[in-house]
């Protein structure tokens, strides 16, 4: 937001205008630094009000004194420099001359929608003209000093190298101005290929780097995890050399040097986790705004049932006289404030829904929502009175949508098991909660563990008792990769959404088949147009299955196939529910 002009030290008079808001991927901050001879803009954003603003506050200080008029861009992401796109024809007739690295300024010459991201935000661009290429490709091969022509001014480069370590070589450009206004510019790639800092006095404008490992802007074009590595370590010695007094983010709120420091310790830390991540492309960010949906009505299934189970038993407590633990287990989880995140969310997705927010930003909503539910979680004690199976769903579910934005297919727990065993285990475990009372005999002679059993079987009732489940299991065994407790807790989901449709029966059929082994699902509720489909589909694909749902003769079901891992694996056709 604008305020006071503030004077930049080691500048030689040089001032600065803030145009920061709270971080917001539509639009970034702007500065404008107010020189004796010169005004330089560093990014304009991408929100028409804040580019307004910015185009007053150069009036008004050019109606005090005239003076030339610069943009320089840290990248050409559309956030930071859809002004200079949109506003092109005034920039030219107002005779602003354009600065960017030599791949951005290509990139906006061409009206590139790829690495201007503008195809990740639904946009058509047209090509701009920039004035000056700045840390051109030969200007990082041979250093020295150029001239270059900008709107009838004459701005001379002089690039030079810092070597940083081994590995590491920091290009820097000091580049002057006809008006004698001096500032330098270092070479930063890996958010972007066209990422640079700009320098100007003692302060540091750093784009977007400490943003770069966030779920929905790691992986955008080009974006190169070895490349971020290497400008964190330019980064780090450029801010340890005490030149730099401080720093302003692209998005956000400016930092100190420390905090800055400590920052680039944990992107650093959060980049080397990334390097297997897919493209963040426009499939992926739909695959994302899929799953954010399902999140949200898996979401608040999972937590309307803790919840109530929760507020369940601390009644049934007080009403056998025990105070003090009815309203350990009322506390145990903050549910009033996971409610307000996703109520907060489900308005935010109406706004999506009705045009007012793009998709972009309902992903990047999603991820700060689970970042809010897991620092909750994080917070609450693993009790076992919560259903084990669903809290791991919650914490599927957060991962998960991680997961998909990144592009990582983590599956840390797979192990060959015997699918045909596993199930017919599950199934009799899922029949039999006696497991629940034997808790509380055994606990009997000990009044704190016979509280504890006795929370865990008041919370965990037996709610669908109508719904029948059974297995049936051809020739076995039939090995198969995948992670057992996922899988059942999956299929355990499924039955309870079937279970809440009125479901009589629910049967599990397992098979073995020429590429592996089949799992078929079949229910009186199941139906072609069955709402969840996709949530399963995501669901077991997490275990290494392919989860589809078939018809054929009037019967419907759930068919989950897995790749054989073992000679073992007995061929023959596929499952058929009867």
């Amino acid at each position: 937001m604008e305020g006071d002009w503030i004077e930049i030290p080691g500048s030689g008079g040089a001032s600065l205008l803030l145009f920061t808001r709270y971080p917001d991927v539509c639009c970034s901050n702007a500065y404008l630094v107010r020189t004796p001879g010169e005004i330089i803009v560093i990014d304009t954003g991408a929100d028409e009000a804040h580019i307004a603003s910015i185009v007053a506050a150069i009036c008004a200080a050019n109606g005090e004194h005239p003076r030339d008029v610069s943009v320089l861009l840290t990248h050409c992401h559309l956030d930071h420099a859809y002004g200079v796109i949109r506003h092109r024809e005034w920039i030219k007739s107002s005779r602003i001359a354009v600065f960017a690295q030599e791949e951005g300024a290509l990139a906006l010459e061409a009206g590139d929608p790829h690495q201007t991201v503008a195809e990740m935000y639904g946009r058509e661009i047209e090509p701009v003209p920039v004035d000056v290429h700045l840390l051109t490709r030969e200007d990082r091969a041979c250093g020295g000093e150029r001239t270059v022509e900008a709107r009838g001014r004459t701005v001379r480069l002089s690039t030079d190298r810092v070597q940083v370590d081994d590995e590491t070589v920091l290009y820097r450009q000091h580049v002057t101005y006809q008006s004698g206004t001096t500032c330098t510019v270092y070479y930063m790639p890996g958010h972007s290929p066209d990422s640079i800092f700009i320098r100007i006095g003692e302060h540091l404008f750093i784009g977007d780097i400490l943003f770069a490992a966030s779920p929905g802007i790691a992986g955008l074009h080009r974006w190169d995890c070895d490349h971020l590595c290497a400008s964190i370590r330019a980064a780090r010695l450029l801010l340890e050399s005490g030149e730099i007094a401080f720093c302003w983010n692209g998005h956000g709120r400016g930092l100190s040097v420390s905090d800055t420091l400590m920052a680039l310790g944990s992107l650093e830390t959060e980049a080397e986790k990334l390097k297997g991540i897919s493209a963040f492309d426009p499939d992926r960010l739909r695959a994302s705004v899929s799953y954010a949906w399902d999140m949200l009505i898996e979401a608040g299934k999972l937590f309307s049932v803790i919840g109530g189970r929760l507020y369940y038993l601390s009644y049934y407590l007080e009403e056998l006289g025990e105070i003090e633990e009815a309203k350990k287990y009322r506390d145990l989880l903050q549910n009033d404030a996971i409610d307000e995140f996703l109520t907060n969310f489900s308005t935010f997705a109406g706004e999506f829904g009705e045009g007012r927010k793009i998709e972009i930003q309902f992903v990047l909503k999603a991820v700060q929502i689970v970042g809010k539910i897991e620092r909750v979680l994080g917070s609450s004690p693993n009790n076992p009175v919560l259903d084990a199976s669903l809290v791991r769903r919650v914490r599927y579910l957060l991962t998960d949508c991680l997961s998909t934005v990144y592009g990582l297919n983590e599956r840390l727990n797979d192990r060959n098991i015997d699918l045909a065993g596993c199930l017919e285990a599950f199934v009799a475990r899922y029949n039999d909660p006696s497991h629940l009372d034997d808790a509380m005999i055994a606990a009997a002679e000990d009044e704190s563990a016979f509280l504890t059993a006795l929370a865990a079987r008041i919370a965990n009732p037996v709610i669908f008792e109508e719904t029948v489940v059974s297995v049936e299991v051809c020739p076995r065994p039939l090995p198969v990769m995948t992670d057992p407790v996922r899988l059942c807790d999956g299929i355990t989901g499924l039955i309870e959404d079937l279970a809440a449709t009125g479901a009589k029966n629910v049967v599990i059929t397992v098979a073995g088949t020429p590429d592996g082994a089949t799992i078929a699902i079949a229910s009186d509720a199941l139906h072609p147009d069955w709402p969840y489909a996709g949530i399963y589909e995501r669901r077991f694909a997490r275990c290494g299955g392919r989860c589809a749902i078939e018809t054929r003769g009037g019967t419907t079901w759930i068919e989950v196939c897995f790749a054989c891992e073992d000679a073992l694996c007995t061929s023959g056709p596929a499952p058929r529910p009867t």
